[in-house]
């Protein structure tokens, strides 16, 4: 029943409008109502039949058909023709749920608006079905008295309409209740994601209310059944007819209310289980029933009281970390309370190494096996030096994967101890992007660089004493487009069709808490195709004594070993982790990320089309011969026929920048690198180009992205120093000059720009008054 009354919602919110997509449903309570009425009618005015009242049952007829139209109209059967509804409040909300378009993204005063919307549509369409019931009675009632009916038969009439009003209304009600559910609880999850709370609002209706509501029901349908058959107008197929309608009735009443019920149950469960292993235990609760609100408000007190201890995390581990470093000396004859803090150590960990990834064409998972193992109160737990992270974050509107996976130096204590300050300090980070604006708006290059000046200067603090090597970076979640940097950690690895290799780079970082310069600073790219599976680790994974007929040790020194295990295990981390145990024993912590990109993911080549391609090959011809505005129109036309091709679009944005048609090259740019984030040359022509249209800001953007990803871009450094010195910023192209010193190269460039940069010191020397 359920996917059935799905499909048929679905259908109509995608034909017309999402609210009648309620209302239809609902006026199966107005022919219900109608059923109730003309039983009682039948039953109660033996004399009433269309033969002595015909007028009557004309206007009926047509009052009827006029309440269903209208209470159609008021709940949005025109939007297709461009009309949402009587009520304003109505017609925004379906133009908010529109068919196939995602609320993500939506504002947030948007969000909360609608959502009180659809808190109060049971309530609004109840009310509707009562006016509209009101309506026909009234018409009924006129015509009574036009005609000179008796009245009698009026009065009787009207406790008929009672008990249609109360079907027509309370069926109304109920399926609007369950049919705006999944929706509520959509628009409140997006905002619990945005740290937005949001208000519990319930309807009219309780619990108790609705039991109420069908217990009357059924008393009230065996009362018309037992009127109908005691005044001996019943025929036997009017009695199952009856009978029958009563049956539908009462079932798909029933039915929704308690898979209302059992939904709110399991959100309830799923809740109190994110909540005991350490997530946010949000409760956006499908019911609006008062009693599940109530108890939805008192949960929330409890997450909060929760939270509370959470925000209190970073204090207990820097309290926690400074106790560890004082007590390294003694902790051999401190072993009872070693074991304690060894217990307490690994659970501050817990809720530092959370996998909490939201998106769709992502997916992450962990395998974390720590060396050290001891027994506390007679359960046996692990500690070490190995933590895996992942999160969702947004940034520019788009949505990235963050990971990181990291070993930090030294054996227990001292390795969970620099766990705890990197972890704590990963999930700060990771607060403070989701929750400042400024934050949001940088670039993936830039958010990397900030994160990592800002673990290093942490880890700066502890004197070399607590070093950490890792992998960080960000995937976008739509493009595949991976950014990230090596930190002393072992090459991760890439399984595509099969096979797998490792992801080698020039970088020259070395562990956090290592003193750096920001030159050695890069960061690396790597563009991830559909199916593509990246197994990231640490060196516990090579790290594996083989098992000898002699008593000698012999430790694995073939790192390429590890490439065979990934592709014997599939890309599968209990198969590798399985594969590496069937090798030797592990020596040391052991932790594996796997990623995996779009592996459901079937999309085919986009391949360009032969028109397209015959304009590309005579748009070629045209620039040979210089005829550049015969090229233009030609590339143009080919990427009106061909938008998703990215040579078209490529060869295009470098015809406008050799036509000097800056302005128009800006607007193209602007879409190409939002959907083509890891072509490098065309970000830095976007820097050159936003240069030409003195968009300068744009301009050191592109040009520091550049930087972050190849710091011996030399074109591109002059280039900055020469946007700085434009916008006044004297330090910043002093520094970026410097940069270009290490890069061999002639300096006559070199030489100019600083001979600039002290005419500008000068000129700023000779404004100070004296």
């Amino acid at each position: 029943m359920s996917q059935i009354f799905d499909h048929i919602f679905k259908f109509l919110h995608k034909t017309i409008s999402y609210s009648f997509a309620i209302v239809f449903f609902s006026l199966q309570g107005a022919f219900f109502g109608a059923f109730y009425a003309y039983f009682f009618g039948s039953a109660l005015i033996p004399n009433f039949t269309i033969e002595n009242h015909p007028e009557v049952v004309n206007v009926f007829v047509f009052a009827t058909f006029l309440a269903a139209v209208g209470h159609s109209i008021e709940f949005g059967i025109l939007t297709p023709l461009g009309y949402g509804g009587f009520r304003s409040d109505i017609r925004k909300l379906n133009l908010f749920l529109k068919r196939n378009e995602t609320i993500r993204h939506k504002d947030i005063l948007e969000l909360e608006n609608n959502l009180n919307t659809l808190i109060h549509l049971p309530k609004e369409n109840m009310y509707a079905a009562i006016r509209y019931a009101l309506m026909i009675f009234l018409s009924v009632s006129i015509t009574y008295l036009v005609f000179s009916y008796p009245l009698y038969e009026l009065v009787l009439i009207f406790i008929g309409w009672l008990s249609a009003v109360f079907v027509y209304g309370g069926f109304s009600y109920i399926i609007s209740d369950y049919a705006t559910g999944s929706k509520r609880v959509e628009i409140k999850k997006i905002l619990a994601f945005r740290d937005v709370t949001v208000h519990k609002n319930f309807g009219i209706l309780s619990l108790k209310g609705k039991f109420i509501f069908l217990l009357i029901l059924i008393l009230l349908s065996l009362s018309v059944l037992s009127v109908f058959i005691s005044f001996g107008n019943a025929s036997l197929l009017k009695i199952t007819a009856f009978i029958t309608m009563t049956f539908i009735e009462a079932v798909i009443l029933i039915y929704m209310f308690f898979q209302s019920i059992n939904l709110t149950l399991e959100q309830i469960n799923e809740s109190a289980n994110s909540l005991a292993t350490g997530g946010s235990g949000a409760l956006p609760i499908l019911s609006i029933d008062k009693e599940f609100i109530l108890f939805a408000k008192n949960f929330e007190k409890a997450t909060r009281e929760v939270g509370k201890i959470r925000e209190n995390l970073q204090e207990l581990v820097e309290a926690k970390t400074s106790e560890l470093r004082n007590s390294l000396e003694t902790v051999e004859t401190l072993k009872k309370q070693q074991d304690g803090d060894y217990f307490l150590t690994s659970l501050l960990i817990k809720p530092l190494s959370l996998n909490k990834t939201i998106g769709s064409h992502v997916k992450t998972d962990f395998l974390i096996k720590q060396k050290k193992t001891f027994l506390f109160h007679g359960r046996e737990n692990e500690i070490g030096g190995d933590i895996c992270i992942t999160r969702t974050i947004t940034l520019r509107g788009k949505d990235y994967t963050f990971f990181l996976n990291a070993d930090a130096m030294g054996k227990s204590l001292q390795g969970a101890g620099g766990v705890l300050v990197l972890g704590a300090a990963v999930q700060s980070i990771l607060e403070r992007s989701n929750a400042v604006e400024a934050v949001k708006l940088l670039y993936a290059e830039r958010w990397i660089k900030n994160a990592y000046q800002e673990l290093h200067h942490i880890f700066e603090s502890f004197d070399c004493s607590m070093l950490v090597s890792m992998v960080m970076g960000l995937i976008d979640d739509e493009t595949g487009l991976m950014y990230y940097l090596n930190a002393e950690h072992p090459w991760s690895v890439l399984y595509r069709k099969g096979t797998a290799e490792f992801i080698k780079n020039n970088s020259e970082l070395r562990k956090l808490g290592t003193p750096f310069s920001e030159k050695t600073l890069e960061i690396s790219t790597l563009q991830l195709l559909p199916g593509d599976i990246l197994i990231l680790g640490s060196d516990g994974r090579d790290d594996i004594e083989f098992v000898t007929e002699t008593t000698a040790r012999k430790i694995n020194h073939d790192e390429e070993l590890f490439l065979r295990h990934v592709e014997r295990g599939n890309g599968d981390l209990k198969s590798i982790y399985q594969s590496i145990l069937t090798m030797g024993e592990l020596t040391d912590d052991l932790s594996l990320m796997r990623i995996g990109f779009k592996e459901n993911s079937n999309q085919p080549p986009r391949a360009i089309r032969k028109e397209s391609y015959e304009l590309m090959r005579k748009a070629k011809t045209q620039i040979k011969t210089e005829s550049f505005e015969d090229a233009k129109t030609s590339l143009l036309e080919a990427n009106r026929i061909n938008p998703e091709n990215r040579e078209i679009k490529r060869a295009l944005i470098r015809l406008l920048v050799r036509m000097k048609d800056y302005q128009l090259a800006a607007e193209k740019l602007n879409t190409y690198i939002e959907e083509f984030p890891g072509d490098t040359d065309l970000i830095y022509l976007a820097s050159f180009t936003y240069k030409q249209t003195k968009e300068y800001g744009k301009a050191i953007d592109m040009g520091e992205r550049i930087r972050l990803r190849n710091p011996g871009h030399l074109s591109n450094l002059i280039q900055l120093v020469q946007l700085y010195l434009i916008i006044g910023n004297l330090p910043k192209a002093e520094k970026t000059l410097h940069l270009t010193s290490l890069i061999p190269t002639d300096t006559k460039r070199i030489d100019q720009l600083k001979s600039q940069i002290a005419s500008f010191r000068e000129k700023i020397v000779a404004e100070i008054p004296s």
